[in-house]
């Protein structure tokens, strides 16, 4: 009797313990789509302003813009100004960090979770700025050219000011039109100004109104 009681709650015991990973795995499933969310503050910039913003064919407001856009892939970006060519480009995507600990942890229903919601994807980067061209075909001054670099090659001019300078602060220096001698003194200035101004578009105004007049 005895030993038939402590099966039974041996059992139970059991019971209680799938029942608790079940629902654990349950709460975690598209743990990405709790964490992140399905939807991403994104900012556009132009210059000049007042450019027409779409993703896919749909307009989302005039430049500057900073709005909550949709997490999903494979998208296309447009700025549209009278008078000037309109910029097209892909609006970019990384795979969300939290989508691996949702394979690991909920398994394939999971990832199927977040891969509907949308929050799989990451928009990276999540700010634009883009100097429109006149369609009278007139060059880009070298202010917008410079902007535009940074802006671009951001990340890795922000890791080669903090490690050692090389190409592309290189090219932002030829850029910005800093003779060889001045370089140095050049190069620390902007790495001051990256420390202050953490929001792009700021940054490479900031960068370039200090250099070219």
């Amino acid at each position: 009797m005895f030993r038939m009681k402590k099966m039974l709650i041996d059992k139970g015991k059991f019971s209680l313990f799938v029942f608790v990973i079940v629902l654990l795995a349950a709460g975690l499933w598209g743990c990405a789509t709790i964490v992140s969310g399905t939807t991403q503050e994104m900012t556009f910039q132009s210059e000049p302003e007042g450019a027409l913003v779409k993703v896919d064919g749909r307009p989302l407001g005039k430049t500057p813009i900073t709005i909550q856009l949709d997490r999903k892939s494979s998208q296309a970006l447009s700025f549209e100004l009278e008078g000037y060519k309109t910029v097209n480009m892909p609006l970019t995507t990384t795979l969300e960090p939290w989508f691996w600990g949702n394979i690991l942890i909920g398994g394939l229903i999971g990832s199927t979770t977040d891969g509907i919601s949308g929050a799989v994807y990451e928009y990276s980067p999540s700010q634009y700025f883009v100097s429109l061209h006149p369609v009278n075909g007139i060059d880009k001054p070298q202010k917008a050219k410079a902007r535009e670099f940074i802006v671009a090659g951001y990340k890795n001019i922000i890791s080669e000011l903090n490690s050692a300078p090389a190409e592309y602060v290189s090219s932002l220096c030829e850029l910005l039109e800093i003779k060889t001698e001045d370089q140095e003194t050049a190069i620390k200035k902007i790495k001051g100004l990256s420390e202050v101004y953490q929001d792009i578009p700021s940054f490479a105004r900031e960068v370039t109104d200090l250099f070219l007049k």
